[in-house]
């Protein structure tokens, strides 16, 4: 998770980016199946002050460029997604770009599913509540 442009993963067809409330601050998230982690950004974490637990192992994540070492959790992260709450214990990355990455083990827990042809994500909450986003096809100003 280096600098993700949200030009470059809109356009991609295994991703979904959307503007969502973390924690009830707004923030841009990105729903990627081919990551196998979910992260946050340590620059979104300390402005908004979220609360943050060693991981028990450190934790090497493969980035195109470089890799990243990852030491830091939160725990139990608020989303508000379509108006249906959700929850994510989130790994702290030191990156620039997109704020949120939710990858295969948070798209797992919630039955994800990326529609590529409609460019949405269908989730289910823990509570049984069935979520669509349907994203732009493009960011604004793309």
């Amino acid at each position: 998770m280096n600098h993700v442009a949200a030009k470059t993963a809109q356009v991609a067809p295994e991703v979904v980016l959307g503007m969502f409330l973390i924690n009830s601050e707004p923030a841009s998230v990105l729903f990627d199946s081919g990551a196998i982690h979910s992260f946050i950004t340590e620059q979104f974490v300390a402005k908004h002050n979220l609360p943050m637990s060693p991981m028990k192992q450190i934790l090497l994540i493969s980035s195109p460029g470089k890799e990243l070492k990852a030491s830091q959790l939160c725990p139990r992260v608020s989303m508000n997604i379509m108006g249906v709450e959700f929850l994510a214990n989130l790994i702290v990355l030191k990156s620039n770009g997109i704020d949120v990455i939710l990858g295969m083990d948070w798209l797992a827990g919630c039955d994800g599913v990326i529609q590529c042809r409609k460019w949405s994500m269908l989730l289910t909450s823990p509570q049984g509540d069935k979520v669509e986003f349907v994203a732009d096809a493009l960011p604004k100003g793309v």
